[in-house]
């Protein structure tokens, strides 16, 4: 009696997480997992080659749509990842269905990155400090010639694909005053949304 009233009670619980397909279909299990890494349409997942299920937004977790049996083989792989994604894993992707091993599925993207250059004109004292967001770079004043000061590249964190930046003033120099500008926002004021291209450009100009 105290065994049936167990299994009863795990059958609900496994209900209650989606673990289970209670009712319907052709099978007894949902196939389903977490997501992570994903910031945007594109990624298609296939179970035995086939199955086909797009990860949708919130992008945090999948479900197949068709049920599977307890000690059906699954192996699920990565048909197509999003544009901005570098690659994509799955984690535990492959066994026989049952309660445990789908619990355990996971799949994961890496965003491809991109290089953002801050291009200091005119810099002649010290104590520029820029950022962007954690990002913390402490420039030197600029060499100079006899045509004068030279322009000085400063190479910020790379950025993921599709995502902010904004490159600020945190410290203004000794007897100057730099601005940024350049960016993708029309204010042009070195904001913007990281594109596909390999190098993005803002521009501190001191004067």
């Amino acid at each position: 009696m105290k065994s049936s009233i167990l299994r009863a009670g795990v059958v609900a619980l496994a209900c209650a997480l989606g673990l289970s397909a209670c009712g319907g279909g052709s099978g007894d299990l949902n196939l389903i997992g977490v997501v992570s890494g994903v910031s945007q349409d594109g990624l298609v997942l296939q179970n035995n080659g086939g199955d086909d299920t797009n990860v949708v937004s919130p992008y945090t977790s999948f479900q197949f749509g068709n049920r599977v049996s307890t000690d059906d083989q699954f192996n699920i792989t990565v048909k197509h990842k999003p544009d901005n994604a570098e690659a994509c894993f799955v984690t535990n992707g492959k066994a026989r269905a049952n309660y445990f091993t789908i619990g355990q599925i996971s799949v994961a993207c890496t965003i491809k990155q991109h290089a953002l250059k801050a291009d200091i004109v005119n810099l002649k004292g010290s104590g520029l400090v820029i950022v962007n967001g954690s990002d913390r770079q402490e420039v030197q004043p600029n060499t100079t010639s006899e045509s004068g000061p030279q322009t000085t590249s400063v190479q910020m964190a790379k950025v993921n694909q599709d995502g902010v930046y904004g490159v600020t003033v945190l410290t203004q120099p000794a007897g100057q005053t730099c601005t940024v500008s350049g960016g993708s926002k029309p204010d042009g004021n070195g904001t913007g949304i990281m594109g596909s291209d390999e190098n993005t450009t803002v521009t501190v100009n001191c004067t």
